[in-house]
């Protein structure tokens, strides 16, 4: 320690201190005499005589500085993960206004993390929104791709929007382990197998689902509907077990009971309908779906009880007209049109003339075959602008049963020409139309309505199905022509466009163009790949469609478009022992009449 030392001016100004000058009155008066290098020495000297004191400010200045990292790094860290969890709280707990607002910050201010877009499609599956919650777990996806568990939620949402192949693609580019260890993956290929009525490999599935993720209702009710479609005795015993084990739960009881009650209509067993029908109908997740299978229940294994159930509903749903055209369709669709008309006419005419109770009336006129009936009911009822299609619709099919031509032909005229100014309205009446077996002029309204904005699409994507299940090549061609024209950037179009216009013969030049592009855009899909390869044997370049195929020939079993381009590509080529067996693997119902007259060509 440095030595103390009295300096000169100390000494002065101890001589001329007054005699009564307090203590601290001198030491102000000396601290503000010294200069700075004095008063830098005397804090040394203080600092390094005082051991506790030092400790004291080195821990002070510490804590300073682990506060200063909390407060910028820790604290927005522990922000984020309390929002996050505070939004899978309100989505467990079924508070979808608050899960939004939380998930709605998330993603203002971490958008690039995968949790973030995971609890986006939490809250879309809450909310109903399956399509956006595809989307939404596809973000996640993309951004994790090293995650197994988000493309396994993505292949599940994928398949709930109705897209299972694209679903089985996701779970097919995962490692087996991940396949294998996860039961909500081996849901879903259970799921896939399920709709493609593979029952033996959805059952495997569903069983590995529970040993994976234990005696779960997600796991153990569709093993229970799967055994229960079987024709094994036992297998249909150990399906309903497990089904009936779920029925008093207040979550899944309906989801349990519902393949029940429809089982048991299927085989008119009657000993336990009416225990399903009244056991759905007081759960609380019973729906307005449900009622109709009950009520048809009840109709057939115990009359008496359907009667004092129906006279029930007949007086609370009376209460209004949006509840009382309920009951009506609940009637038609049981089949008891009859009973429908006749408490339709108890109502007030206000109510039963006017929409929503005036279309199921005549729709229960149409079912009963009361003509007479539903042409002075058309007549009488108030038919605003939003139903002058419908009623031209009813109006059409009465008069055609009462044989009346000429006005038939007026009728269908107007109706052709109000189609032709509201798409919407056409293409609903164009399947009410279809529903009662009416395709022609069905047909004719959903062209009319896929010349329109908005609903051509969907009009499109109606005709495909139908011409798909009449096996018309031709009607394929022209909406996937027409489709291209709408989507000319969706590829899948394009390819279905190339392959039914190559069939038929028709635009080579351009599908040839489209299919080679398509293939240069993707060229690991199989099925663009195959197409393209099939318009080479329709300009009789069999040899380089082979080879073209080469890559892909092995998964011909997976996959019926390599197997239709891979046979007839063998064919061409002479190799008809080796294209016999791989053309024999398609199903001749779902293929169309050119494909199967093609095959029978190429074989012959």
């Amino acid at each position: 320690m440095r030595p103390k030392r009295k300096t000169s001016l100390q000494s002065s100004q101890d001589d001329t201190r007054p005699p009564f000058a307090s203590p601290l009155d001198h030491k102000v008066q000396r601290a503000f005499s010294l200069d700075p290098r004095e008063l830098w020495w005397n804090f040394v000297d203080a600092w390094e005589g005082r051991p506790a004191l030092r400790r004291a400010l080195l821990t002070c200045c510490a804590l300073l500085v682990l506060f200063g990292i909390a407060w910028f790094w820790g604290y927005p860290r522990w922000t984020r993960h309390n929002a996050y969890r505070m939004a899978q709280q309100w989505i467990d707990a079924g508070r979808v206004r608050n899960a939004a607002e939380v998930v709605h910050e998330i993603l203002a201010t971490d958008a690039k993390n995968p949790e973030a877009w995971r609890l986006a499609a939490a809250l879309a599956r809450l909310r109903g929104h399956q399509p956006a919650a595809a989307g939404y777990s596809r973000r996640a996806a993309d951004l994790a791709p090293e995650r197994p568990d988000l493309a396994i939620e993505l292949a599940a949402d994928t398949l709930l929007v109705g897209r299972p192949e694209e679903a089985e693609k996701i779970l097919s580019d995962l490692p087996p382990q991940n396949r294998a260890g996860s039961a909500q993956a081996q849901r879903v290929l259970g799921e896939i197998a399920r709709r493609r009525f593979q029952l033996s490999a959805a059952r495997d599935h569903f069983t590995s689902a529970i040993r994976l993720g234990g005696a779960l209702p997600a796991n153990e009710l569709p093993l229970g509907l799967v055994l229960l479609n079987s024709t094994d005795p036992a297998e249909r015993l150990r399906g309903a077990a497990l089904l009936e084990k779920w029925t008093d739960d207040p979550v899944w009881g309906a989801d349990a009971m519902r393949p029940l009650l429809s089982d048991a209509l299927a085989r008119d067993d009657r000993a336990v309908l009416r225990r399903w029908a009244e056991k759905l109908r007081e759960h609380p997740r019973c729906t307005l779906g449900d009622v109709p299978n009950c009520l048809l229940a009840l109709d057939r294994a115990d009359p008496d009880r359907f009667a004092t159930v129906l006279a029930g509903l007949k007086r609370t749903q009376a209460a209004s007209s949006t509840q009382a055209a309920l009951l009506l369709d609940w009637l038609n669709q049981i089949g008891r049109p009859v009973d429908a008309v006749r408490w339709a006419q108890t109502l007030p005419a206000k109510l039963a003339t006017r929409a929503p109770v005036l279309v199921p009336v005549a729709e229960s006129m149409r079912r009963a075959g009361d003509w007479s009936a539903l042409e002075s009911w058309i007549a009488a009822g108030d038919w605003t602008v939003d139903l002058e299609l419908i009623r031209l619709a009813y109006a059409f099919e009465a008069s055609r049963n009462l044989g009346l031509g000429s006005r038939q032909s007026e009728i269908w005229r107007t109706l052709q020409s109000a189609a032709v100014t509201n798409g919407a309205r056409a293409f609903f009446t164009a399947n009410l139309l279809y529903a009662w077996g009416r395709t022609e002029e069905s047909l004719e309204l959903l062209w009319i309505a896929a010349e329109q904005t908005g609903v051509a699409v969907e009009a499109l994507g109606t005709l495909a199905r139908h011409y798909q299940v009449q096996q018309d090549a031709r009607g394929q061609y022209r909406v996937f022509r027409q489709l291209h024209s709408i989507r000319p950037a969706d590829r899948d179009l394009a390819n279905n466009y190339v392959f039914f216009a190559a069939l038929l013969g028709l635009d080579l030049n351009k599908v040839r163009q489209l299919a080679e592009q398509n293939l240069a855009d993707s060229p690991q899909n199989a099925v663009y790949r195959a197409t393209a390869a099939f318009v080479l044997l329709t300009e009789e370049r069999g040899r380089e469609s082979l080879a073209l195929l080469g890559p892909i020939s092995a998964t011909w079993r997976q996959s019926p478009a390599v197997a239709f381009a891979y046979g007839l590509a063998l064919a061409s080529q002479g190799q008809k022992t080796e294209a016999r067996p791989i053309l024999a693997s398609l199903d001749p119902k779902t293929l169309t009449r050119h494909e199967v007259e093609l095959i029978k060509r190429s074989l012959d």
